[in-house]
Order: structure tokens, then C-alpha cells, then sequence
């Protein structure tokens, strides 16, 4: 007790500036674990916040400027300017381990995905610990974006135009649905006068001389929950088509009137009993209606019901004939207006990224739907691709994405197929005339910049390469992955010739910046896991080691019952288990050597069995917890002196088995 009792005097007797001041580093410390533990759950908006207050007090704190553009970079600042956060390089790189696997995600959600590759792969050969999480997950992000690269250097023939605002806004904009003759675009949208986003409402806009009016919302039909934020426009008279999740769900549709549109009606009453879904098609005659709905797997599958005129009756849904349905969430569909292919979206496997979009051919022969095909890109990227549409034409139509490069978090592109010419010429250096073999070409449109055509210069610094016509392109040349001249083409040719020659003139430097290896940044020590780690981290995939010690375990001497200020520290333990389900741990005990070493390794034992009991008893399952005593085999410090050293070795480690 005295002990305890001098301590306080020291205290109270410090003086009120100097506790202010250790306040403010205490403050400090704590926001920036509170920071990093949104960081490392990859909470990036909730991280960035914290970062950025403190910034607001500590702008040159070198490890928070790092942790806050990641973390930009990961959430609102995708695709943005790059080079504050590549500045970071020459410490980053050096003293963070992670810094490649950081790189190689952002890079990856910016379509770069050959740096992507890059630094995946050298996060992979560095000589370091690595959690089986983050390992696994970084070779299947290496997979990917090898994938991503074949993927998207296969364009097809189709063009994508982001719809400009006032269509496309801040918020999210989906569903498009064209009436009278493709002069009014109707869609659902997130945008409000009210703070609340999560409402959708149905917005109008008419297009004259190529140009849209500011959309009004059609107040009448009223609000949908983003799962329900569905419209149609069948065709052959004109109605509008929503889906209300009232009364276990139904069909409605307004019609146009002089101004604006009819308050909304049923669709049809028989059709209430059979739960039609929200993400729903009708074809032009409004005989067959297609949607998407549970499956047996818990996923959503394509149900089609189909309307028997004599009797004015819908059959039972069914799932669709063929191989459409999968495993997987097969949504969104669409029949194109020849009834012959239907469109969908899904996040199979065959997928790029989240959902593409897919077709399928009907084999009339067999009412059943060929093996879907992933439709490419550039309609389909690594994001979502969901409210496919085609159509009359058969060669344009509409979709919304949460791609790259977007207003908000959902925009609406019109595609459009777009016929190609061969361009061909050469590289030269503008200084000694000379070619340049092994340069490489890309050709950006400028409709859309994410497409890209690639090309390399041959050993007599010759291209050809097959790209848009009679359209404008950014043309970047790089040699040895640096950027030697940007310029501005036009793909025009003659109406008879299907080619056009451009040659390139561009300035050399004396040296090309050698490329840098990112597996030999890191100079930190190689890891093992031995390292202790943090107890909230343990369960975490970022994690520098294998244990953590649980602190504030209190119990008496030789004695095993927990003390009542141990209870916080079991409740981290449980946090931690809880939030990681997949987690299974040794739970260790540990004694100073006072004591015989029987007696030390039963009562360790038995301390360990202690706090497995706690977490069983609420609610953490018994298979994922293993107790185990290690008695005074295993100190931290020596056992010479009390409070550095045997109080030490008197602990709890938490270990993680798998």
C-alpha cells in the first residue's frame, strides 16, 4: 500500500501545465490508434476523418499524412491525382511493410493494373511475415489483376459516353428508361432537397439540340428504397412500370398525360399472389415478365412468369430455363426486343469485378437459354454493371456503374457500337531522327479515357493497331514505363480506305529512370511471428505477429480465480473474438519462477482454463478456444526484480492457431 500511496503524492504534486500538456500526447495517441484501428478494419471514410482531425493539430505528422492519403486514395479520392501520396515513397516504402500491398489496391481500383501486378508481386517476394489472411488475399489480388489486364486490353466494338449533368450527379443515378422517341429520359435517382440519400425518387428530363433539362422529380409516384429503385418504359404504349414493396410487394404503372404522369395503379390484380421481385423486365407486349428472386442457395435467380391471354392468368414463376441461373446473384435482367437474347447481371466467377453484365441465347428449338457469356469490356470493368438496356437497334443502349471516374456513386453511360480503323506509322526521336523500337503506344478516346488500345513499336519501330474511327484520342507514348510525350489525335481516314497513318516524334532523355524494384524498398528487419501485436489487432489480417498479451489480468498469488478488475480485459478478449468469427487461439498462461515448477505450470493451467471458461459462458464457441499453461518456461524479463521483471512473466498471451 504504500507503495501505491507515495505514487499519488507524485502526482498531485506534478505540476497543472505539465499534466495539460501530457493530456494532449495521451489525446494524440489515442486518436491515432482509435484512426488506425477504422484503417486496419478498412473503414477508410471513418479512418480519414480521424486523420484529418488530427492533422488539424499535428499537419507535419509524417506517419498520419501517409495513413490519410491511403486511405483517400481507397474511398472519395479514387482516380485522383497520385503524386502527394507517391512522394511517400522514399520512407513509406522503406519502413512500412504494407506499403506494396497498399500501392497495389489502389492502383488495381484505378484500372492500372499492370503497377497493380507489380507491386502485388513484390509484396509476395519480400522476406517477411505475412498473416495467411493477407497472403492469400494478396495472390488472388495478383490473380486479378492479371485477369484485368487481358480483360481489358480485349475491347470490343462497343464506345461508352458518360451522360452529362445535369443527368449524371453527386449522388447515385441509375435505372434509365427512354420514352417518345428517346426526347425524354426518365431514371431514379438519390438527389433530394432532404439530407436523406437513401430515399429514391423517379426523375424526369427532356433533350432538345442534343442537350438534357434540368430533371424534376415526378412527385406523385412517390419514394423507393435503394433494393426497390426500378423504373420501365414498355414500349408499345408507353407506360410506366415501378415496383412497391407493399404488401409483400406488386407491380405498378402510371401513364403519361398532357403534363406529367398518372397517379400510379396496380398492374394487375392476379399477379399479386405470385410476388413478382423488384428488379423486374416486361417485354413489349406485356406477356412476359422476368425477375429476380430468391434462389434455393439464399443468391437471387431469374424467374420468369408468363401471362395466358385466353384466361387472363399468370403462370407460377419459374426459374428460367437453361443454364442462366447459378450460384451465384444472377439479377437485373433484360430481353432484348427481338426476344431472342437476355441480359443480365451477375457476380459469377466469369466476372471481372462485383457484377457484369452477361447474355444468353434462346434456342428456340428447346425454350432453354445457352451458357451465359460476359458481354467485355468496356461496358463491363472490375466495378458493378447493373440496368442493361438495348435498344431498338440492336447497337446501343444504356447501363449504370459505380466505375472509375464517375460523378456520383452510380452514373448512367450510353454505349454505343462504333466502327474501327487500322492506324499505323512509327516512333522516332525528335533529337536524332532515330526509331524507337519497343515503345509503347495507348490510344484514349476522349468520350471516355478509361478505354484503351495498346500497342508496341516493333524492332523497326513500326505499330498498327485497330482503333475507333472518325473519333478523338489522348495518345500517351512511354518507353521503358516512362511517359515521353502526350498529344491529341484524330482518327480520320478516307471513306474508301480503312487505315490512316500518324507517326510520333518524341524527346528522349539522356537516361530512362530505371525502373524502380518495389520488393527491395522494404529495409525493415524480416518478421516472424513471434512479434507481439496488439490485443485489438490480433484478429486482423495487418497484424505484425501471432500473440498479444492481454493486459490488466489480475490474479493472486498461487491463486487461479480472476479478480474483478480483470472483467475489461475479458471483455477486449471477447470483442476480439467476436468481430473475427473465423479466429481460433491458444489462450496461454504464465507464471514468475516463485514456486515449484509443477506447481507453476498446474496453477498457469489452470488460469488459462479460467478465462476460456469466461468467453464459453458468453457466447464464444469452446472449439475455438484452447487453453494451455506454460508455467515460468517462457519470461519476458528476468525474474530478479518484482515489478519489471517477475510481474511481467506473471501474464495471459493470446496466440492465434488459425
Amino acid at each position: 500500500m504504500k507503495r501505491y500511496f507515495l505514487i499519488l503524492l507524485v502526482l498531485y504534486a506534478l505540476p497543472s501545465l505539465g499534466n495539460k500538456d501530457n493530456d494532449k500526447k495521451l489525446s494524440k495517441k489515442k486518436l491515432i490508434e482509435q484512426a488506425d484501428y477504422y484503417f486496419f478494419r478498412e473503414d477508410f471514410p471513418k479512418a480519414l476523418d480521424l486523420y484529418n482531425q488530427l492533422l488539424h493539430d499535428y499537419p507535419k505528422n509524417h506517419y498520419v499524412q501517409y495513413h490519410a492519403f491511403v486511405a483517400f486514395h481507397l474511398s472519395s479520392g479514387r482516380g485522383t491525382e497520385m503524386t502527394a501520396l507517391k512522394e511517400y515513397e522514399a520512407n513509406e516504402g522503406v519502413t512500412d511493410k504494407f506499403y506494396n500491398y497498399w500501392l497495389g489496391r489502389i492502383h488495381y481500383s484505378r484500372y492500372e493494373f499492370e503497377l497493380a501486378e507489380k507491386h502485388f508481386q513484390a509484396f509476395l517476394d519480400m522476406d517477411i511475415y505475412r498473416t495467411h489472411e493477407i497472403k492469400k488475399e494478396s495472390e488472388d489480388l495478383l490473380n486479378q489483376a492479371q485477369r484485368a489486364v487481358a480483360f481489358h486490353n480485349n475491347t470490343n466494338e462497343f464506345e461508352i459516353e458518360q451522360l452529362p449533368a445535369p443527368i449524371n450527379s453527386a449522388y447515385s443515378d441509375i435505372s434509365p428508361a427512354f420514352y417518345s422517341g428517346h426526347n425524354e429520359l426518365l431514371f431514379v435517382s438519390s438527389r433530394s432537397q432532404s439530407t436523406d440519400s437513401s430515399q429514391f425518387k423517379v426523375f424526369h428530363s427532356f433533350k432538345a439540340n442534343d442537350k438534357f433539362s434540368a430533371p424534376k422529380s415526378i412527385t406523385n409516384l412517390g419514394s423507393f428504397e435503394k433494393s426497390n429503385a426500378k423504373i420501365e418504359i414498355v414500349n408499345n404504349d408507353g407506360r410506366l412500370f415501378v415496383y412497391k414493396n407493399e404488401n409483400g410487394g406488386d407491380l405498378y404503372f402510371s401513364e403519361p398525360k398532357y403534363q406529367g404522369w398518372s397517379d400510379l395503379q396496380k398492374f394487375n390484380a392476379p399477379l399479386h399472389s405470385q410476388t413478382i421481385g423488384s428488379h423486374f423486365f416486361i417485354n413489349d407486349s406485356e406477356t412476359i415478365i422476368y425477375y429476380a428472386g430468391k434462389g434455393n442457395n439464399d443468391n437471387l435467380d431469374i424467374y420468369q412468369s408468363t401471362l395466358d391471354i385466353s384466361t387472363n392468368t399468370w403462370s407460377a414463376p419459374m426459374p428460367v430455363a437453361g443454364a442462366i441461373n447459378s450460384r451465384y446473384n444472377d439479377d437485373n435482367p433484360f430481353l432484348s426486343h427481338d426476344g431472342r437474347t437476355l441480359y443480365f447481371s451477375s457476380d459469377r466467377p466469369e466476372s471481372i469485378g462485383g457484377y457484369d453484365v452477361f447474355k444468353s441465347q434462346l434456342d428456340p428449338s428447346t425454350g432453354k437459354w445457352s451458357r451465359p457469356i460476359n458481354v467485355g469490356f468496356p461496358i463491363n470493368t472490375i466495378d458493378d454493371e447493373i440496368n442493361f438496356q438495348l435498344n431498338e437497334d440492336n447497337i446501343s443502349g444504356f447501363f449504370s456503374s459505380n466505375r472509375l471516374h464517375g460523378k456520383g456513386e452510380f452514373d448512367i453511360y450510353y454505349f454505343h457500337k462504333q466502327g474501327k480503323v487500322l492506324a499505323s506509322g512509327k516512333v522516332y526521336d525528335q533529337q536524332t531522327g532515330e526509331i524507337l523500337p519497343q515503345a509503347k503506344l495507348s490510344f484514349h478516346p476522349i468520350k471516355y479515357q478509361d478505354e484503351v488500345f495498346n500497342v508496341m513499336t516493333d524492332n523497326f519501330g513500326s505499330y498498327q493497331v485497330e482503333i475507333f474511327e472518325e473519333e478523338n484520342f489522348i495518345v500517351e507514348v512511354f518507353l521503358e514505363n516512362q511517359r515521353l510525350a502526350t498529344t491529341q489525335i484524330q482518327s480520320s481516314h478516307d471513306e474508301h480506305r480503312k487505315s490512316f497513318e500518324r507517326n510520333f516524334h518524341v524527346s528522349v532523355p539522356d537516361e530512362i529512370a530505371p525502373e524502380t524494384d518495389f520488393a527491395t524498398l522494404y529495409q525493415g528487419q524480416s518478421t516472424s511471428a513471434e512479434k507481439y501485436e496488439k490485443l485489438e489487432l490480433i484478429g486482423n489480417k495487418f497484424r505484425s505477429g501471432e500473440k498479444a498479451i492481454v493486459n490488466n489480468m489480475y490474479f493472486d498469488l498461487h491463486a487461479t480465480t480472476i479478480q474483478n478488475e480483470s472483467y475489461p480485459a475479458l471483455e477486449k478478449i471477447k470483442t476480439v473474438m467476436e468481430n473475427n468469427t473465423h479466429l481460433v487461439v491458444e489462450i496461454g498462461g504464465h507464471t514468475c519462477n516463485i514456486g515449484s515448477h509443477e506447481t507453476n505450470m498446474s496453477v498457469s493451467l489452470a488460469r488459462a482454463e479460467s478465462v476460456r471458461s469466461y468467453l464459453v459462458t458468453n457466447g464464444i464457441s469452446a472449439n475455438r478456444l484452447i487453453a494451455k499453461g506454460y508455467g515460468e518456461t517462457r519470461p519476458l524479463a528476468s525474474n530478479d526484480d518484482e515489478e519489471d521483471g517477475r510481474e511481467l512473466n506473471r501474464r495471459i498471451e493470446i496466440r492465434v492457431i488459425q
